[in-house]
């Protein structure tokens, strides 16, 4: 008998221990709650056994060449644009010291590390530096020795890092990652590693395949498993329509970090990321622009506040903004998200180090984020139309394919015949869902958290609803994309309290109306 049950046992441990080596969902995580590593719990983050909710600020780097060595430098375009301040391995990494502290003092207790700008030459990839390339494989423990050094500073300063590294979709970007884990797996510094920025836009494959991209993450998932068991694993969505290739309920990252900045877009997108991925989720990037003529540094202020208290109603785990310093490159949107300008100089409160640049009011809001408690979780009145276009609605509805009950919570993509304006919306609690637009839709992609993706054209007939004789071909402002629609107008009273008090008045007009039906949407299989 006791044979019998020793050999019972044996069996069951044995399988278990080989389900677990072959699967990325049996893992069995060491406890952490004794040690310095942040880890998930109950849907949360902790750092030894108590709450942690990371408020982050993404951090830019450029790479040097002194004296033989790689060296991490802030971003040439901080401080003095175009120029580096600093030209020995101690007076940069100086100046890094004095932007990490100034990060801390503002009311950051982490930085988003952005090292993943890598550039490639004959197949193979390299950081540059002052006119070297340093090769990844080649090369990669001089870099991983200059990132050592910069993430020592961040642990002085008392900041925790998510480190974007390069997706690691082939052999030698891959054998990289491994030996960037493989250095840092003891370093509790590195609370997560976001393996790829926004793959909407940045995916080097267009059109993938959902089964594609699980099979993608799940190697990835793998690696983390085998490399750094103690450390977490993201990836760094940006819209919800990531749905359609990078599904962020299918893939098995510990936790999802979204990014999202447009006022009238911004509350919806965390309103549904929150609402349908069931997974744990932060923001990764946000911001509202603001060069103080525009938009005004008090409008800057109130989108910081008011977002993080959303992300708080909605059940975030953290909040990052985009990004130290403002940019001078891109649009407008692209040029003044940073937390500090360009204009005069700011000391740090030791008085070791003065940077160029001034912080903005926007700062002083986080000093308060302690204060800040959940509240009613609600949904925003523009959600079934963001951008309140208000020329032409089609309405439609999707249901599951084999059970035919609603599906909530699809995403609905509209464009216009030539591709040049798309827009967004989502199915209601009935499957329901309304496209409003300026322009006919007649390019339609629509999928769902774990559901099957569908591409179709077609071209609807439509009704007039308002009397006056409008020609469907002319319309006001056919061809306004969202980059140049502002959120002041949609504002119920000219002097607001909130950029996001919005009349719901002004979102659900039109001038045509047509009938899409029912369309029909299947389960798709896990990640395996």
């Amino acid at each position: 008998m006791r044979f019998f049950l020793y050999s019972v046992l044996f069996f069951f441990v044995t399988t278990m221990f080989f389900s677990c080596k072959n699967s990325t969902d049996i893992i069995i995580k060491p406890d952490l709650s004794e040690t310095d590593f942040i880890y998930i719990e109950d849907n949360i983050l902790k750092l030894k056994d108590e709450k942690y909710f990371p408020v982050m600020l993404n951090y830019i780097i450029s790479c040097r060449y002194i004296d033989n060595e790689f060296v991490i430098s802030p971003h040439v375009d901080y401080e003095k644009i175009g120029v580096f301040e600093t030209n020995t391995k101690d007076e940069i990494e100086d100046q890094l010291r004095g932007h990490f502290q100034l990060i801390k003092e503002m009311g950051f207790n982490s930085i988003r590390l952005c090292f993943d700008r890598i550039g490639k030459n004959d197949d193979k990839y390299y950081y540059g530096a002052d006119g070297e390339k340093f090769f990844i494989n080649e090369n990669y423990e001089k870099i991983l020795n200059g990132l050592e050094r910069a993430i020592n500073i961040a642990e002085e300063k008392d900041l925790r890092v998510m480190l974007l590294i390069k997706a690691p979709i082939n052999k030698d970007l891959e054998d990289f990652t491994i030996n960037i884990l493989k250095k840092f797996k003891d370093n509790p510094v590195i609370f997560s590693y976001d393996f790829i920025n926004e793959p909407l836009y940045f995916d080097e494959e267009p059109n993938r395949k959902k089964t594609d991209a699980c099979k993608i993450v799940s190697g990835w998932k793998k690696m983390m498993n085998s490399y750094a068991p103690n450390q977490m694993m993201t990836i760094g969505f940006s819209e919800p329509i990531e749905v359609f290739e990078w599904d962020p309920a299918l893939l098995p990252v510990d936790f999802i970090a979204f990014h999202t900045y447009h006022p009238l877009r911004v509350k919806n997108e965390i309103y549904w990321y929150s609402s349908y991925v069931n997974k744990p989720w932060m923001i990764g990037e946000t911001s509202l622009p603001a060069e103080n003529d525009s938009t005004s540094y008090e409008d800057q202020a109130m989108f910081m506040r008011d977002i993080y208290q959303y992300v708080l109603d909605c059940g975030g785990i953290g909040f990052g903004w985009w990004d130290f310093q403002e940019a001078v490159y891109g649009n407008y949107e692209a040029k003044y998200t940073g937390i500090l300008n360009h204009e005069g100089t700011t000391v740090t409160a030791d008085g070791k180090h003065i940077i160029i640049g001034t912080i903005k009011p926007a700062a002083k809001e986080i000093q308060n984020f302690s204060q800040y408690k959940p509240g009613e979780k609600v949904r925003p009145v523009n959600y079934f139309n963001m951008m309140g276009y208000n020329n032409i609605l089609i309405k439609g509805k999707i249901l599951d394919k084999k059970t035919k009950e609603p599906v909530e919570g699809a995403v609905i993509r509209g464009w216009n015949e030539w591709w040049s304006v798309g827009l967004n919306t989502f199915t209601d609690e009935n499957g329901e869902f309304t496209i409003y637009s300026n322009d006919e839709c007649v390019n339609f992609e629509i999928s769902a958290p774990k559901m099957t993706r569908i591409k179709f054209n077609q071209k609807l007939n439509y009704r007039n609803i308002t009397g006056i004789d409008y020609d469907i071909k002319n319309l006001p402002d056919q061809y306004l994309e969202y980059h140049n629609i502002s959120y002041v107008p949609f504002i119920k009273d000219s002097l607001y309290n909130s950029v996001f008090d919005f009349d719901k008045e002004k979102f659900y007009e039109t001038k045509f109306v047509g009938e899409m039906g029912v369309l029909y949407l299947s389960t798709e299989d896990e990640c395996k």
